[in-house]
Formats: C-alpha cells, sequence, structure tokens
C-alpha cells in the first residue's frame, strides 16, 4: 500500500455526504484536500471539521455545471497547492419518478450536474495530471447506472453516461501513469436518498464508501481497481 501523505486533492460535494467524509478520510492520512460544493454555510463548517487533522484544507463555493466557475475554482487551487494528485467526482443530484410525467428542464439539470459537472472537473483537471505523469480520478457514478428500474429511467441514464465515460477515459489515461476508476454504490444514507423504506442504521453509510474510496487510492499505484459496486449487507425495511 502506498502513503497517501503530502498529496493534494479536489472533492466536489465535499461538505456533506460522501464527499465531506471522503476528505476527511483522506485528511487524516495527510492529504491537503480542497472541498467544493455550493452550500458556503457547510462548506465553512466542514473544513472547520477537516481543519482539526492539521492538513491543508480549501473551500470553494462554486457550481459544477457552471464550466466557468469550475475553471476558476481548479485554478485558485493550483494556485494554493503544488499538484493536484486526487480527484474525486462526487457532486450529483438524484430524482425519480413516472417517465411520461418527466419535465425537459429536470432531466437537464440533471444531465448538467451529473456529467457535464463531471465533465467539466476532468477538463480542468487532467492536464495538470497529464504534465506531471500521475494522478487518480475517482467518479462517483451508481448501481444505477449499470441497471435501472421504474421511475429511474432518467437518473440512470447520467449514470449510465458516466460510466461510459469513465470507461474510456480510463484507457485514454493509462498511458499517462493516471489511474481513472468509478464507483457504483446501492443506496446510501444521505440527504440525496430521500424518502426511503430502509431503516437508515441498516443501510450503508457515506463514510463505508469513503473508507473504500481511500483504502482503493492506498494500492500500489501499479494496480488500478476499475470499478467497486457495493451494497448494504442486508438492508431492513421499516
Amino acid at each position: 500500500m502506498q502513503n497517501l501523505e503530502g498529496k493534494n486533492a479536489i472533492i466536489t460535494g465535499g461538505s456533506r455526504g460522501i464527499g465531506f467524509h471522503t476528505a476527511l478520510n483522506l485528511a487524516k492520512e495527510g492529504v491537503n484536500v480542497a472541498i467544493m460544493g455550493r452550500d458556503e454555510k457547510a462548506l465553512e463548517e466542514a473544513k472547520s471539521e477537516i481543519a482539526k487533522t492539521g492538513v491543508e484544507v480549501i473551500a470553494i463555493s462554486a457550481d459544477v455545471s457552471d464550466e466557468g466557475g469550475v475553471q476558476s475554482a481548479v485554478k485558485e487551487v493550483k494556485e494554493k497547492f503544488d499538484s493536484i494528485d486526487i480527484l474525486i467526482n462526487n457532486a450529483g443530484m438524484m430524482g425519480s419518478g413516472p417517465f411520461l410525467e418527466s419535465k425537459t428542464e429536470d432531466f437537464e439539470k440533471m444531465m448538467q450536474v451529473n456529467v457535464f459537472g463531471m465533465y467539466h472537473m476532468l477538463q480542468a483537471v487532467l492536464p495538470g495530471m497529464v504534465e506531471q505523469k500521475s494522478g487518480d480520478v475517482v467518479n462517483v457514478a451508481s448501481v444505477s447506472g449499470l441497471r435501472s428500474g421504474p421511475g429511474g429511467s432518467l437518473y440512470s441514464a447520467t449514470k449510465f453516461a458516466v460510466i461510459g465515460m469513465t470507461e474510456g477515459l480510463l484507457k485514454e489515461m493509462r498511458p499517462h501513469n493516471i489511474r481513472v476508476s468509478y464507483l457504483t454504490p446501492s443506496a446510501v444514507n444521505t440527504s440525496l436518498i430521500g424518502n426511503t423504506k430502509l431503516q437508515e442504521e441498516t443501510m450503508t453509510q457515506p463514510e463505508d464508501i469513503a473508507d473504500i474510496i481511500v483504502n482503493n487510492l492506498k494500492i500500489h499505484p501499479r494496480t488500478l481497481v476499475k470499478n467497486t459496486e457495493m451494497w448494504a449487507t442486508n438492508p431492513l425495511e421499516k
């Protein structure tokens, strides 16, 4: 396992849930972190908590669907960190409902955040990783990107797109010594999940996903874990 101490990371959606716990776990490994999100109050609270680990922490308010905002945010990180070694594309939104009741604007917004937001981040960060001939990218997809169900067609479409983009990018980046991978978690107990019939204590927790992300990053750089699919062991209904 490699030592992550001294590396620098950007985590989108980093103020809460999977993003926050991943940032916190990376900080405990000695990684300097930049967290991005839209809620300035939540960002500052997360920054204060992460800073207790002693690493350098940057909190930037930005919307990943805004290409200009992403470029500015990444530029700010590059000015403060010597390099960007890790990118965790975690920001996303969910939506569900009957296909024939859906609205074009809702689908477009979901695509802008889940797919184009990731695209903007990759375009801003990857050139530096190619130049330094190293880096790790983790794209948070979903088990809904592997299979869909009633009410989930639009959300699944965005996550299928994330997986397709990641699969191609993985092969393009390997010659540059850059590992690109994706996660496909099942239901995770975060604010995004909305109403659920599952008992929260039996669901996969955001800190569980964070553990997996960090452990995968610690694997020797010569080896890549392309995809990790995670399920709760035995989720119970209320």
